[in-house]
């Protein structure tokens, strides 16, 4: 378990940032934050008593001339900083905070991929996994909020800009937030149409319904929308990873992803089974109505 630094909240173990304030996290975050009083050692008293009185080294001569000589060596190498910042262009790549955002991204598709392994018609357990993705929607839109807060240069953040407006050429940086953020926000919509699907089903297996047409339609439709919304999760991922020497990943395919591919044999199995049950219904009413009007006769 870690906890938040700044409002001291709990986080899963692993997270890069607090779901409840948007801090970032660290391996320090493993327990929940202590205040250590500072220890005085005796060298440290001594010290002070001299400061007290006037006298040691960076009193004499010598010391303040090597206080000087720091200082300007300090001086130097603010201004050398300043002037590689200026030629090196710190916006041509991605920044820290934005290679975070992925890797939180990650590990979201991780669980999720995870979750939903086992899905099968069973409403309990559909439940659950509604359950899951309900919290994996609360994880992604906490994520939107850190990039947005953290994410491309000062002028974007400020701006508020999560698309492609008004970002130059060479700007690497606000052009991969602006990817980042472009993925984030269409797994996002994955996740909701996934959750409405199985509100769908649920309802289709509990109320028996999978015989009606319209019913099976609109699932059949829902999935297909699902199959379109992991092709642009797909290739909104691939184009932030596209030439990011910040991140390293062999090749982008979350089981998740396959979620429409994988429950659809099943629906229609079990679509199969209902309309199999309603065409004996039929046939047993009609039998029985035959032979009730045999029988008056």
């Amino acid at each position: 378990m870690m906890f938040c630094a700044k409002c001291g909240a709990a986080a899963k173990e692993g997270s890069k940032f607090c779901l409840n304030c948007g801090s970032p996290l660290s391996a320090e975050s493993s327990a929940p934050p202590t205040y250590t009083p500072p220890v005085v050692t005796q060298q440290a008293d001594l010290e002070e008593r001299g400061r007290k009185k006037g006298g040691g080294f960076f009193s004499s001569g010598a010391g303040i001339a090597l206080v000087i000589i720091l200082g300007v060596a300090v001086l130097a190498g603010i201004t050398f900083g300043i002037i590689f910042l200026v030629k090196g262009d710190a916006n041509n790549q991605v920044d820290a905070a934005t290679v975070d955002v992925w890797e939180e991204y990650e590990s979201i598709l991780e669980d999720n991929s995870t979750d939903l392994a086992q899905i099968n018609m069973d409403p309990n357990a559909l439940t659950k996994d509604q359950e899951e993705l309900k919290k994996a929607q609360e994880r992604v839109a906490a994520l939107e909020k850190v990039l947005a807060k953290t994410g491309g240069t000062e002028e974007r953040r400020n701006n508020n800009n999560n698309n492609n407006d008004n970002i130059q050429a060479d700007n690497t940086r606000d052009i991969k937030a602006a990817q980042m953020a472009a993925a984030l926000a269409a797994y996002n919509e994955y996740v909701k149409k996934m959750d409405e699907f199985l509100g769908a089903l649920i309802g289709a297996i509990v109320n028996n319904q999978l015989f009606v047409t319209e019913v099976v339609n609109n699932l059949n439709a829902m999935l297909a929308d699902l199959q379109k919304l992991a092709t642009e999760v797909t290739n909104l991922s691939n184009k932030f990873l596209k030439d990011n020497e910040q991140v390293t990943v062999a090749k982008f395919n979350p089981p998740v992803l396959l979620f429409a591919k994988d429950i659809t044999p099943q629906v229609e199995q079990k679509t199969a089974e209902a309309q199999a049950a309603e065409a004996a219904r039929i046939e047993a009413e009609r039998v029985a109505a035959e032979q009730a009007a045999a029988a008056e006769a």
